[in-house]
């Protein structure tokens, strides 16, 4: 059995484009047998190129899932001599986003790389495989008091390979940082076949570049993540959050600068769009959520202080919750803004983006998407972190709306360069993706970012056309 794909492989200024236009035959069977006979057996599944139909997941000949970082290596090798691009993949929450690729030719699954290699309690590190689940890593870390500060959404499902090559992250950013600030080693295949080590298992490392953060939101176009380590932190002790509903904007642009004056950290402070907060707490009103996760007495305090200074405003809280069975189902919640390609209906229609601005910019962000969605007719989910100037929009209609999806992506993408801030498709159907650009307008450090390219992956190997600008 062959399956079409396009003759797509050589790197030419704009992005990565098709040598000339028309298709190859992918030899399914011929790879079947090379990858039993030259990386093991039992690591694949054919799957045939037209057979998934959601325009939300990505399309492929062949996936594989190799066992350990030898398999990988060889497959990558293997990938390398006979012309086979490799779209690398985690947990799948993520094939929405980024580029529409041609039709690659190998979907390398980290699934069964999977479970935690050590565990230093008392030096507050962790290294673990690819396709540990965010989840798992959590639990395993919880029964020793622990946990790693990143929160992507999605983590029951969500690996810890795909968190880093997406620089994933969730509301609790605000205070624990990004990807890039736990990840402190990892190990790599590179695009021949090569394992490099990157950073050193010890907190504080001056030795050489760091590499580490090159891998981190690279979205596997430059090798494939085998293992990962992190440093992690002690479980906080108590959690609390109030909700206010200010009932216009600038009461709760005067509360944000108070707050951002204010001595006080949050752990989150979401800016919540009409239709999240009446699914949360029974008020379809625009809302801000604050979090605070510490030591009682400090989680006690700044709630108290906030009620205090809410109270003189005249504004009383819509709900406060303590404890994390309470706090921890709304910031999950609000991870979730946008979607997951694993549960996206083909039948629906749904887009989402990631907005990037200053940090007093976010409310008036806020009101530009859900006037834009209201004009377009679209149901909008947005959640803004007041702390971290990253937002989340996302919108949801019927297929004969698709062009205006493009239209509303489009204008937020012109309202946040007026801003002088960045819009990027964090999640849409192909059809989508092919009329907009998926990370936003053209960028000063394209020709950098090509060239990183290049020296990591000159034959364009892995993941072509999924990043910035078509690398």
């Amino acid at each position: 059995m062959n399956i079409r794909r396009p003759n797509c492989r050589q790197p030419v200024k704009g992005g990565i484009q098709p040598m000339d236009g028309t298709e190859t035959a992918f030899p399914v069977q011929q790879a079947l047998i090379q990858i039993r006979e030259n990386v093991g057996p039992g690591l694949t599944d054919a799957i045939s190129v037209e057979a998934s139909g959601s325009p939300y997941k990505i399309q492929t000949a062949l996936t594989v899932y190799p066992e350990n970082e030898e398999q990988t290596a060889k497959l990558v090798r293997l990938a390398a001599a006979n012309d086979y691009g490799i779209v690398p993949q985690g947990g799948a929450t993520k094939d929405a986003q980024g580029g529409v690729t041609g039709k690659a030719d190998l979907l390398v699954s980290m699934k069964k790389m999977s479970g935690i290699l050590h565990h230093s309690v008392s030096d507050l590190m962790v290294t673990a495989l690819p396709g540990t689940t965010v989840a798992e890593l959590q639990q395993a870390l919880r029964r020793e008091g622990q946990f790693l500060p990143i929160d992507p959404a999605w983590g029951e499902q969500s690996t810890i390979g795909g968190m880093i090559a997406s620089n994933g992250s969730g509301p609790k950013r605000a205070l624990y940082g990004s990807a890039r600030d736990h990840l402190i080693a990892s190990r790599v295949v590179l695009a021949d076949g090569s394992v490099i080590r990157t950073g050193a298992k010890v907190v504080k490392n001056v030795a050489g570049y760091d590499m580490n953060k090159l891998f981190v939101g690279s979205m596997g176009t430059i090798g494939i993540l085998t293992e990962l380590t992190f440093k992690i932190r002690p479980l906080p002790v108590s959690s609390g959050m109030l909700v206010y509903c200010p009932g216009n904007g600038g009461a709760i642009r005067q509360l944000h600068e108070t707050l951002l004056d204010s001595q006080l950290e949050p752990c989150a402070a979401e800016l919540i769009s009409s239709a999240v907060a009446g699914e949360l707490f029974g008020k379809a009103e625009p809302a801000l959520a604050i979090l605070f996760e510490d030591v009682e007495a400090s989680v006690s305090y700044q709630l108290e202080w906030v009620k205090s200074y809410a109270a003189g405003m005249g504004l009383k809280p819509l709900a406060e919750l303590r404890g994390f069975e309470a706090t921890e189902p709304v910031v999950e919640r609000l991870r979730a803004v946008t979607p997951n390609s694993n549960e996206m209906p083909s039948g629906r229609l749904a887009a989402a983006l990631k907005l990037l601005s200053s940090l007093t910019d976010v409310p008036g962000i806020s009101e530009l998407a859900a006037a834009s969605a209201e004009r377009a007719g679209l149901q909008l989910q947005f959640s803004g972190g007041l702390y971290t100037g990253i937002s989340h929009a996302a919108v949801y209609g019927d297929w004969w709306q698709l062009e205006d999806v493009v239209q509303w992506m489009k204008q937020m993408y012109a309202s946040l360069g007026e801003l002088n801030g960045t819009a990027v498709a964090a999640f849409a159907p192909k059809q989508v993706r092919s009329s907009v650009a998926s990370w936003g307008t053209e960028r000063s450090d394209h020709g950098l970012m090509q060239g990183i390219k290049q020296q990591f992956d000159a034959a364009n190997l892995f993941n072509r056309g999924r990043f910035v600008g078509g690398i």
